[in-house]
């Protein structure tokens, strides 16, 4: 698939050119304004590690299959995603495993692993997610980040900043104007061997151990929905087993 003229031209419009002064002092007062309203530095550096237990509707050749999942994160570089679909008396485990440069996949059979192209899809979903947990966008150098034009979001006017990355592709961040929680990202990805568009959309935001996340969220795959997460409950545990990420 091929993502629309409009957003493309967008994409290259925001990239042209250096950040002045102004610029970058803006996108560094949104990001610490975001760090902020999600809960702030120390609250946020609890999701360095993070069980999600979630639940909702998940679209399987064509059709809403309930789900219920819980997913395990070290981002950017490990992870794990045990996912339950549910299509009446009839339940499917599918499974998922990131361990860096590793990965494996079952679906309610043998594990095996994870090819290189899909591996590549993995790890960038992963980043993408890592990036989410707003951090690294004030600690960490190696990301540059550029003010993106004011745009709606669930109807509101929202904030944006583009985060760029060596060997990664861009991904776009969008921050309610009022509240600067983060209710967007959007990015370019591979899925399957074709280029989509993939975006998830945040809302719901409830405090857990002092840090404010969304409890929906809603995402699209070139323009039309795959997943409807309804409901979602975080921990941040202090240790995780090394089994955890281990191979199945």
């Amino acid at each position: 698939m091929r993502t629309s003229t409009g957003l493309a031209l967008a994409l290259l419009l925001t990239g042209v050119g250096p950040l002045g002064a102004d610029d970058r002092d803006a996108v560094r007062t949104v990001v610490a304004e975001a760090i902020k309203a999600h809960g702030g530095e120390d609250a946020l550096a609890k999701l360095r590690a993070v069980v999600r237990k979630s639940a909702g509707q998940v679209t399987v050749s064509g059709k809403e299959v309930p789900f219920a999942e819980e997913h395990t994160a070290q981002l950017p570089e490990r992870c794990r995603r045990e996912t339950e679909l549910r299509a009446g008396a009839q339940k499917l485990l599918v499974l998922v495993v990131v361990n860096g440069d590793k990965g494996w996949q079952s679906a309610g059979g043998a594990v095996i692993d994870v090819g290189a192209a899909r591996l590549k899809e993995l790890r960038e979903d992963a980043y993408a997610q890592w990036l989410t947990t707003l951090l690294p966008l004030k600690t960490d150098a190696s990301l540059r980040l550029a003010p993106l034009p004011e745009a709606k979001v669930n109807g509101e006017p929202a904030l944006g900043v583009k985060v760029s990355s060596k060997g990664h592709a861009d991904v776009n961040l969008y921050f309610e104007k009022k509240s600067r929680l983060l209710v967007k990202s959007e990015r370019q990805a591979s899925e399957g061997g074709d280029t989509v568009v993939k975006e998830e959309t945040f809302s719901g935001y409830k405090e857990f151990d002092g840090v404010k996340l969304p409890t929906r969220v809603v995402q699209t795959v070139g323009g039309k929905k795959f997943s409807d997460t309804t409901e979602a409950a975080y921990k941040f545990p202090s240790k995780l087993e090394e089994a955890t990420f281990g191979k199945p």
